[in-house]
């Protein structure tokens, strides 16, 4: 029988830990990036150009990379190393049935909100090595950006890699993974980038002012929030395609119309400012201090928080034709 999202069945849930795609691909990373870049004060973006002055790519060469932008796509480049951290790059969050009390799908604090305070700790800490520091925060700028992609905190269909789809009105009729059309495709169209793996600076700007828009409650959220905003924007938008059932993967490519895909974009517009302007928060609170400062609180991981407006931002996609 076919389930409705909200009226969720427990126990149908697919708890599969085999990892997803890189959220938003290097296009979405960097825009994020770049919304915190803007937004860093004159003193903290001194430090991060400091922590990244030897940077290193995943051959241990010198990246020449200065910028939250540019080294935000670093834990994607360095799969298959023993760098690699699978694992931290998602929440296995269910998507059907109530949520558990504590964290069962992470085990051991191995996930993307499990690390994040971690890693906030290891970059406080002045004491510690330069290069642990600045891997620090590679992942910090990174998980920040994964954190806020709706399939990155949720279960169901290995994130929505085994679902197959194909995006009315694009002329063509290629085959993409749900997740990979969240990571990329809706990505390029929302930014309006074409083939271009670089965010256009029209659209980094429409971000960065949607992002001063956020309130102090909404940027110092703690990390739950930012993983039940995700479980919560999974259920009512990246999985309301036609057809979806708790437990049961489409057999054939689902069909997303293009009021899903506007509606997708602007989601995807929504996520990645407020990552940008939490991101930045984060950074100017920890390398503005004088001192260690504290890993952010993760209490509220599990408060129930309702789905994101789905309201136009500055230079919103969802408007064209």
């Amino acid at each position: 029988m076919r389930t409705r999202l909200t009226l969720v069945g427990a126990g149908l849930a697919l708890a599969l830990s085999v990892p997803p795609a890189a959220a938003w691909g290097p296009l979405g990373h960097r825009a994020v990036g770049a919304v915190a870049d803007a937004l860093l004060t004159k003193a903290v973006r001194a430090e991060v150009a400091r922590l990244l002055a030897d940077d290193r790519d995943r051959d241990g060469r010198p990246s020449g990379r200065t910028t939250l932008a540019e080294v935000s796509v670093w834990p994607d480049e360095i799969r298959g190393t023993d760098a690699d951290h699978p694992a931290w790059h998602y929440d296995n969050m269910p998507v059907c049935g109530a949520r558990a009390a504590e964290p069962a799908w992470c085990r051991l604090g191995q996930c993307a909100s499990g690390r994040f305070g971690p890693l906030i700790d290891q970059l406080a800490d002045r004491t510690q090595p330069m290069e642990q520091r600045r891997q620090a925060l590679k992942w910090i700028v990174h998980l920040a950006g994964d954190l806020h992609q709706p399939l990155h905190a949720a279960d169901y269909a290995q994130g929505g890699n085994q679902v197959q789809v194909q995006l009315a009105g694009r002329g063509h009729a290629t085959v993409w993974s749900l997740h990979s059309a969240w990571d990329v495709r809706l990505v390029s169209s929302a930014l309006r980038a074409g083939s271009s793996q670089q965010p256009p600076a029209p659209m980094v700007q429409a971000l960065i002012a949607h992002a001063r828009l956020a309130t102090p409650e909404q940027r110092n959220a703690p990390i739950g929030a930012w993983v039940a905003e995700s479980n919560e924007l999974a259920r009512h938008v990246a999985l309301a395609y036609p057809g979806f059932a708790c437990g049961q993967v489409p057999p054939e490519p689902v069909l997303l119309s293009v009021d899903y895909q506007r509606r997708a974009q602007r989601v995807i517009m929504q996520r990645m400012a407020l990552a940008g302007a939490r991101l930045a928060a984060i950074l100017n609170r920890v390398l503005g201090s004088p001192a260690p400062a504290p890993a952010l609180p993760r209490s509220a991981r599990l408060d129930p928080v309702a789905p994101a407006s789905a309201s136009p931002v500055p230079g919103d996609p969802g408007q064209r034709g």
